[in-house]
């Protein structure tokens, strides 16, 4: 469930990247129009150029809350997409002409105070939208890719959060495949293998495949009063399930564990099994 908090953090993370990424495009892109109108002959371009690319960008980071503002209330995922397309194909359309007006008023007000001379639009003002447009459908996709790319990464926080306050209160390991979600006691965890994306962990009932890492899953265990212990970059079990270690050689060793599974320990973490 998002929370109004939550939604907040996500709108403040993903205003200040956008924020961070319109500066880095503003100077390069006002800045390559200057040098192209310096090279065509024209001069004293570089206020202007940089005035020009400004005008737009700050037009568009003031529509990047109203763009936030229906992407929280309709937004354009796999499960809604026949609604929330037509929706947002709307959206961006009126978020181009805002775009647009805003921004030739800006220049109309200021050019004659800082160039001396009248602001004139490409082509009119149909053919500046028209010209625009075609930006801004990608400047509108990116606010709605920054949007839900910032939710996902507080959604995993969030996650991760109470998968810690599980661990530490109720000594609980919380695994998450799929859309399941699957609460082992940390005390039955006996081992887990690293397996691509996933962690595949090992109980007296069974294997669960989770997505997450082995750092994580060691930490999670930490905190829930277990003995984890690291054998391999890919393998780790839990100190009172190790039987046995067996050298085989070059520092390394086998790990026997209590359920008759045997896995390898390598020379880096031998000295801490």
């Amino acid at each position: 469930m998002h929370t109004p908090d939550l939604e907040r953090r996500v709108l403040r993370g993903a205003f200040l990247f956008y924020l961070i990424a319109s500066l880095g495009f503003w100077l390069v892109n006002g800045l390559s129009l200057a040098e192209e109108w310096r090279r065509a002959g024209d001069t004293g371009v570089w206020l202007r150029a940089l005035t020009l690319e400004g005008t737009s960008n700050l037009v568009i980071l003031a529509l990047f809350v109203p763009v936030a503002w229906l992407e929280r209330r309709i937004p354009l995922s796999l499960e809604r997409w026949r609604t929330a397309l037509p929706v947002h194909a709307l959206g961006v359309t009126a978020f181009s002409l805002v775009h647009v007006v805003a921004m030739d008023s800006l220049r109309a007000g200021l050019w004659p105070l800082m160039f001396g001379f009248a602001y004139e639009t490409y082509g009119g003002p149909f053919g500046e939208f028209f010209y625009e447009f075609r930006k801004d459908v990608l400047t509108y996709a990116l606010m709605l890719a920054v949007l839900a790319i910032m939710r996902e990464l507080e959604d995993a926080r969030q996650r991760l959060r109470a998968a810690r306050e599980d661990a530490h209160a109720d000594h609980v390991i919380t695994l998450r495949s799929g859309g399941r979600e699957i609460r082992l006691p940390a005390r039955d965890i006996i081992s887990a293998s690293a397996a691509g994306n996933y962690v595949e962990v090992i109980t007296p009932t069974g294997a669960h495949l989770a997505r997450m890492t082995l750092t994580r899953l060691i930490s999670l265990l930490e905190t829930a009063g277990a003995e984890p212990v690291r054998l391999h970059r890919s393998h780790m079990t839990v100190r009172p399930a190790i039987r046995e270690l067996v050298p085989t050689g070059d520092g390394d060793a086998e790990a026997r564990l209590s359920d008759g599974r045997i896995l390898p320990v390598s020379r880096g973490y031998r000295t801490h099994v």
